[in-house]
């Protein structure tokens, strides 16, 4: 039925279109299937006709529905449960795409779309490996299919169908509004995106990463495929590129995502072993421990069995990451997971479909696989590349246990054996940066150091003389590169202790020992040929990420210490996470001195059209001889603000220089309309003579003299003016000292006036009211407001040599693309 102002049309063409991706994507698996099965020649030719026609008429389909769902929330069509939800008439155009896959039908459909674009590739270079490999590739298009279908299958839901009506909607189909034909009428606006996601890294980080996610079953289906049709080597050569492939697509949207952090989350910096953060990074690692023990077999036929396990645990690994940030297991862990949608069940069949059957395949076939019997020699280099994937492996074992907690308690729930031992919910670690920290940085040790060595190495066995011969002039300048960082870097971080610390110094050697290491194989193992130097430049990248991340981590600064303590341990949640000593208050108009800066709070501005609220914050450096400044920048960091709930959601905002970043962000804003009531607080009277002091909540007030010729910005003086300022000197617990100076005058000889001067970072006001000659004192009046009205609670970080860490990215992208290049090159 058709309710007034409704527009049915998109959306049941894009239903329409998500049942045919359905049908079409099962017709593909059974015929490829068959096609495998089939001995007949003409048979076989018969069904991989019809798999490749059923499979690009289900690609058709999928994109069929991602353009009826973009036409639907571009029009805002707020009759559609997902537009509502998602979008809003003042969304900005280029955070449509950021709305299509916020949820999570559009997140399967993003995931859909590249899996039919690496399938239709598949199709035409995969040669005699198109049916086993595509036969997998279908099902996963099936799987996926089912994720938007929203329709009962013997009385079960089957997926979500994201053209699903408001009206529709269970929780609405009771609601008086949703009762009458004209209920368009009353729906003016949508819900909005999410603040979070209106960044333009939500653009771009979702469609590389969920390329990532899709190439990482082509490995799995080689690998899958090698095993059902019993050819056990031959899929090793068309997988590697694939294979680096994923790793590069991957690890860019990984840290695409991190990039997004550190510009658009108040996390307070790139990475904050967030559970969904952790989800996508472990199939990550398995990847590139295939990848590593894929080269050892290649050359000396070790490792087939690792080859085959990290391939399938990659991908398993990829289904059970979506099953985590999906299912909702997570939402009191993490920040930005889905919340359930009853598709758990669902998400845990497509994650067993995979995993039962390879690793079942892989158990009973273990015998037929082609091994080595000879033990590889411990001066090998697949010796070695194999213990480095192990602990690549023992590093993605530790961050999944952890990120897994709440999967442990549902489970325990579950099978009843919380209860029947009479036991606690396994608590997540309170310190859950030093948690990973502890054990991923002795991981990254290792993995650094290997770096640099295995490559001298030769395959099967390496001289002993002439790995020390090789390696004696890259240790010695590792060595004294590490003594110079240390000696000029001053690395003094000893918030966990001496051990920690010892730990973060042997970690500036393993990171600068696998740049050097590599830099120098380049020249002496490769002979300058940068064109098969893909892999040591890969490997100078990362050495290059793991000196970003250790310097930047451990010589991370806070500046904005609040040394006079002007925030409450109130002013913040417990689940802000935030420090009120790591963050200050700037009051509108005053500077505040914040490590080598002071900083001025002047106000905010807000556009029309933008939600925002940007906040004006300037810096300004200057001389500590002779007060000249010396730079002067303004950063405007922004924030939504809800003023129903009386919250923000602040977007951070960064001074980028060569050497470092100044990052700040605004942390707590006061509710104007609070704020803006009048103070009641009452001045309080004292008599002071020069000497006395007064003491207040926050210090004292020492009066240091008269002065019978006092300036100030408030203060114009006429002619015939009597005036007096009074020389205060305001001293605090923390011992910073400011200057006060009020003002009495007499002016036309009779009327007396008093020129108030305040000190805002403190709520201080003090009024110079009399003179009292007989006694020699004065008379002042102070008041020490409880609050300000216009002011912001503000956080800022200086990140070092944090430019090492992006570069390193880069250079680790570059070096797997040439890896990549150079091995379809030579097939």
């Amino acid at each position: 039925m058709k309710f007034v102002g409704e527009h049915l049309l998109p959306g049941q063409l894009g239903h329409f279109f998500a049942i045919l991706a359905f049908v079409a994507s099962m017709v593909a698996t059974v015929a490829y299937y068959n096609v495998v099965k089939g001995k007949e020649p003409l048979i076989r030719d018969s069904w991989k006709r019809l798999a490749r026609w059923s499979f690009v008429i289900q690609s058709a389909a999928v994109i069929g529905v991602f353009s009826c769902l973009y036409f639907i929330l571009y029009n805002h069509y707020f009759e559609y449960k997902y537009a509502w939800r998602n979008t809003s008439r003042d969304l900005p155009i280029q955070y449509l795409l950021s709305s299509l896959w916020s949820d999570q039908e559009g997140s399967f459909l993003l995931w859909s779309i590249w899996n039919s674009i690496l399938g239709i590739f598949l199709i035409r270079t995969s040669k005699n490996w198109e049916a086993p490999v595509m036969t997998i590739f279908s099902l996963a298009q099936l799987i996926m299919a089912s994720m938007l279908l929203g329709i009962f299958i013997l009385g079960y839901k089957v997926g979500s169908n994201p053209f699903m009506l408001l009206r529709e909607a269970p929780e609405n189909q009771l609601a008086p509004i949703f009762q009458t034909a004209d209920y368009m009428q009353h729906i003016h606006d949508g819900n909005g995106l999410n603040v979070t996601l209106q960044n333009y890294w939500m653009v771009i980080h979702p469609p590389v990463l969920f390329l990532g996610f899709a190439s990482m079953i082509i490995p799995f289906a080689f690998a899958f495929a090698g095993l059902w049709t019993k050819d056990y080597t031959g899929w090793v050569k068309p997988v590697q590129p694939w294979g680096l492939f994923a790793i590069m697509m991957l690890g860019t949207g990984i840290m695409m995502g991190a990039a997004w952090a550190y510009e658009s989350l108040n996390f307070g910096g790139y990475w904050a072993w967030d559970p969904v953060e952790n989800a996508s990074l472990v199939p990550w690692l398995t990847m590139v421990a295939g990848v590593h023990t894929l080269l050892a077999y290649k050359a000396t036929g070790h490792s087939l069995k690792s080859t085959f396990f990290f391939f399938f645990i990659s991908y398993v690994l990829i289904l059970y990451s979506s099953f985590l940030t999906k299912s909702g297991v997570l939402g009191d862990t993490s920040v930005h997971s889905f919340t359930d949608m009853g598709m758990s069940a669902q998400l845990l069949i497509s994650m067993l479909v995979f995993t039962v059957p390879a690793i079942a395949l892989l158990i009973v076939r273990r015998k037929e696989i082609p091994s080595v019997k000879k033990e590889e020699n411990s001066y090998s280099r697949e010796f070695w590349l194999f213990v480095g994937s192990l602990i690549l492996l023992i590093a993605a074992i530790q961050i999944t246990f952890t990120t897994s907690i709440p999967v442990w308690n549902k489970l325990l729930s579950l099978t009843g054996l919380k209860s029947a031992f009479n036991m606690n919910d396994i608590a997540p670690p309170s310190d859950s940066i030093f948690h990973y920290n502890k054990i991923q940085i002795w991981i990254a040790i290792v993995l650094g150091v290997l770096t640099a060595i295995v490559q001298f190495m030769r395959y099967k066995d390496t001289p002993r003389g002439e790995i020390t011969k090789k390696l004696l002039i890259p240790t010695i300048v590792a060595l004294l590169l590490t003594g110079l960082v240390a000696w000029k870097g001053t690395i003094t971080y000893d918030t966990y202790g001496a051990g920690f610390l010892t730990a973060i110094y042997l970690m500036l050697f393993a990171s600068i020992y696998a740049i050097v290491g590599n830099f120098f194989y380049i020249f002496s193992g490769l002979k300058g040929k940068i064109k098969n130097a893909g892999a040591s430049v890969a490997h100078i990248g990362f050495g290059m990420v793991l000196l970003g991340v250790l310097i930047s981590s451990a010589k991370m600064e806070v500046i904005s210490l609040d040394r006079m303590k002007m925030l409450g341990d109130g002013i913040f949640t417990k689940e802000s996470k935030q420090n009120p000593r790591e963050n200050i208050m700037l009051p509108k108009d005053v500077p505040v001195e914040m490590g080598d800066y002071h900083v001025t709070y002047t106000g905010d501005s807000v556009a029309q059209g933008d939600p925002k609220t940007y906040y004006v914050v300037h810096y300004e450096k200057k001389d500590k001889q002779t007060g000249k400044a010396l730079e002067r920048f303004t950063l405007y960091p922004d924030a939504f603000v809800n003023k129903k709930e009386n919250a923000l959601s602040s977007n951070p905002a960064s001074r980028h220089y060569l050497t470092k970043d100044i990052f700040t962000y605004v942390s707590a804003a006061p509710n104007r309309e609070e704020a803006a009531k009048e103070d009641t607080t009452p001045y309080v009277t004292h008599e002071m003579k020069q000497g006395d002091s007064v003491f207040f909540s926050k210090g004292f007030i020492v009066l240091k003299g008269l002065n019978t010729k006092p300036e100030s910005r408030n203060y114009i003086p006429q002619n015939g003016d009597l005036a007096v300022g009074a020389e205060l000197e305001v001293y605090t617990q923390t011992d910073d000292h400011f200057k006060l100076q009020p003002i009495y005058f007499i002016r036309d000889s009779s009327y007396q006036y008093s020129v108030e001067d305040t000190l805002a970072p403190l709520g201080l006001n003090v009024r110079f009211s009399k003179i009292m000659p007989a006694e020699n004192k004065i008379e002042l009046k102070v008041k020490e407001a409880s609050g300000f009205s216009d002011y912001i609670v503000m956080k800022a970080l200086i990140f070092p040599y944090i430019n090492v860490l992006w570069l390193g990215i880069i250079i680790t992208v570059i070096g797997t693309a040439m890896s990549i290049y150079q091995k379809v090159r030579r097939r």
